[in-house]
């Protein structure tokens, strides 16, 4: 099973923008285009600058087509039949990852497809499995640091980073409270760096969202202490 980091775009405006204004993305990285229905999906790389390949998914999460995507095209590159979902990665990682159509995708984002869905008999209130198991995913889904620092910002909770600098230095552990707001680099990403409030310090820092090493809620580090204690 391979796993990728995504962050999630499910509204008409995230859509809309997608990965435009980037200069690189990481190699494990991609976004996850989401859609309230099924449909015949089209997309194009306006103001796009990483070469992309994008997966054309179903509502089960199956890959019914990959193609690729250069930079600044206005080509339309469609999916042939209706799809609930589309992902895009660097360009080569589907192969590079023994990727191919009729694989199937789960985890965050997509329903998830290691349980086993119920049915219900109207005569008999215990919950019955299906005969056939829904299968386990080739590629699973996991929040990228720009989506978790979007779901803490939400829940006002929290983060433990790990931060690299500029010059190649990794930081100590920080804790960072919210609200994290998003702002430009100088490229023009317009949710490149991220302002937090470093509690060590107590006051206001700027990181960058690529140059992050890790994040985890506090809570769960505190859980992890009292395990060890």
């Amino acid at each position: 099973m391979k796993k990728l980091f995504i962050e999630i775009a499910d509204n008409h405006y995230k859509r809309s923008y997608g990965l435009m204004d980037r200069k690189s993305l990481p190699i494990n990285n991609g976004m996850l285009f989401k859609f309230p229905t099924s449909d015949k999906l089209h997309f194009w790389m306006a103001n796009t600058y990483i070469p992309l390949d994008i997966a054309f998914i179903d509502d089960e999460g199956k890959i019914l087509q990959i193609e690729s995507m250069a930079p600044l095209s206005t080509r339309n590159i469609s999916s042939n039949k209706p799809c609930r979902y589309a992902l895009e990665v660097n360009k080569g990682w589907f192969k590079n990852n023994g990727i191919k159509v009729g694989n199937i995708i789960g985890g965050v984002g997509i329903s998830d497809l290691n349980k086993k869905a119920q049915i219900i008999d109207p005569n008999n209130p215990a919950p019955q499995q299906p005969q056939q198991p829904l299968p386990n995913p080739d590629i699973k889904l996991d929040l990228s640091f720009k989506e978790m620092l979007d779901k803490a910002n939400l829940q006002g909770k929290d983060l433990i980073a790990i931060y690299r600098t500029k010059s190649g230095i990794t930081l100590p552990p920080k804790v960072i409270s919210p609200p994290f707001t998003f702002e430009k680099d100088e490229n023009g990403r317009h949710d490149a760096i991220v302002k937090v409030w470093d509690c060590q310090t107590a006051g206001w820092k700027s990181f960058i969202i690529d140059n992050i090493i890790n994040l985890e809620p506090k809570e769960k580090e505190e859980n992890k202490k009292e395990k060890e204690i």
